[in-house]
C-alpha cells in the first residue's frame, strides 16, 4: 500500500483520512515509487522538518532537512528546504534550492512555488524601487505558473508596477489579463494597431464630461477644434465642440493624454483659427481618441 509522505497532495495517502487541504498553498504532486513498508531516512526527516515548520520552529526545521538531505537529495527533500528557507525570509537561498529541485523533475507544483517566491522578490525590488528587475521576475513567474489564480495575482502585480514606470498600455492590458477580460484585450490589440498606423496627427479629448454636453463616442463623429488663445489656464488652449456645444478640450498634459497622441501644444501651429477632427474610439476605457482632419 502506497503511503503519504510531507510534501505529498493532501488528497493522495493511505486512505486513512489525510486532510483533503493544501499545505500553506504549497500544492504537491505524486510521490515517487517507495519500496513496500518503507520509507527512507530521508523522507522521515523531511516529515519531521515539515512538521517544526508547521509548528513555526523555522531554524530547528532547516536544521533537520539538512540532516535528510545528508541521507537524500531527492527533489522532495530540496523542495522542502527551499520552503523553509522563504519562509525565513532567506529568498536568494530558497529559489537556489528551488532550481535545485526543479534540475531533477518537472512537478508543476514546484514551479508553482517558485513563480509564487519570485513574486515575492518582485515585490522586494519594487520597494527598493528596481522595477526593471521586479518585472523581469513577474515575467519569469508567469513563464512558470500553470496556476490561474496565481496568474491573476502576478499580472495584477505587474500592472502595478508598470504603472509607476508610467507604461500605460501595458498596464492596461495586464489588468485586463489579471481579470480574465479576454475580449477586451483582442480589442485593445485591435485599436492599438489603428494607433500605431495611423496616418493624420491623433489627440485626446480631456474634460468631456464636465461642461453639460457629452463628446461623442461613436466613431466618425466629426468634432471641431477652436482655438483659445486668450484662455487664462492655458495660452495653447484648443476648445472641443460638437453640434456648437462644447464638450472638452484637447489634452495638453502627460496625465490625460497616452503617448502616441499629440498634445494641444503639439499641434497649435497646424491650422489656423479651427479645423475638424474625426472620433476613432474610446480607448483603454479612459482616453477619447480623434483624429485631425
Amino acid at each position: 500500500m502506497d503511503e503519504w509522505h510531507v510534501g505529498d497532495p493532501a488528497d493522495w495517502g493511505d486512505h486513512v483520512g489525510v486532510p483533503d487541504i493544501p499545505y500553506m498553498g504549497y500544492l504537491q504532486d505524486e510521490e515517487e515509487e517507495q519500496k513496500p513498508n518503507r520509507v527512507s531516512k530521508a523522507h522521515q526527516l523531511r516529515a519531521e522538518a515539515w512538521a517544526l515548520r508547521e509548528n513555526g520552529q523555522f531554524q530547528d526545521a532547516l536544521n533537520v532537512i539538512n540532516r535528510a538531505l545528508e541521507y537524500s537529495r531527492h527533489w522532495k527533500v530540496l523542495n522542502v528546504k527551499a520552503i523553509i528557507l522563504e519562509d525565513m525570509g532567506r529568498y536568494d537561498e530558497a529559489l537556489r534550492y528551488y532550481d535545485l529541485a526543479l534540475g531533477n523533475t518537472d512537478a508543476q507544483y514546484i514551479k508553482d512555488n517558485k513563480a509564487r517566491l519570485l513574486e515575492r522578490m518582485a515585490w522586494q525590488d519594487k520597494y527598493s524601487q528596481d522595477y526593471q528587475r521586479a518585472l523581469d521576475k513577474l515575467n519569469q513567474a508567469l513563464k512558470l505558473t500553470g496556476d490561474e489564480d496565481d496568474r491573476s495575482a502576478f499580472f495584477r502585480t505587474k500592472a502595478r508596477i508598470l504603472a509607476l514606470v508610467g507604461k500605460k498600455r501595458e498596464t492596461y492590458i495586464c489588468n485586463m489579463l489579471a481579470n480574465r477580460q479576454y475580449d477586451k484585450v483582442d480589442e485593445f490589440e485591435s485599436q492599438s494597431k489603428v494607433i500605431d498606423c495611423a496616418g493624420n496627427p491623433l489627440v485626446c479629448i480631456a474634460g468631456r464630461n464636465h461642461y453639460g454636453y457629452s463628446a461623442p463616442t461613436e466613431k466618425g463623429a466629426i468634432i471641431d477644434l477652436i482655438k483659445e488663445p486668450n484662455n487664462e489656464h492655458d495660452g495653447d488652449a484648443i476648445r472641443v465642440e460638437f453640434n456648437t456645444k462644447t464638450v472638452g478640450y484637447v489634452a495638453n498634459s502627460t496625465y490625460t493624454k497616452i503617448d502616441e497622441a499629440k498634445s494641444a501644444s503639439e499641434i497649435w501651429c497646424l491650422f489656423g483659427e479651427r479645423t475638424r477632427a474625426r472620433i476613432l474610439f474610446v480607448f483603454m476605457q479612459d482616453y477619447l481618441i480623434a483624429e485631425l482632419l
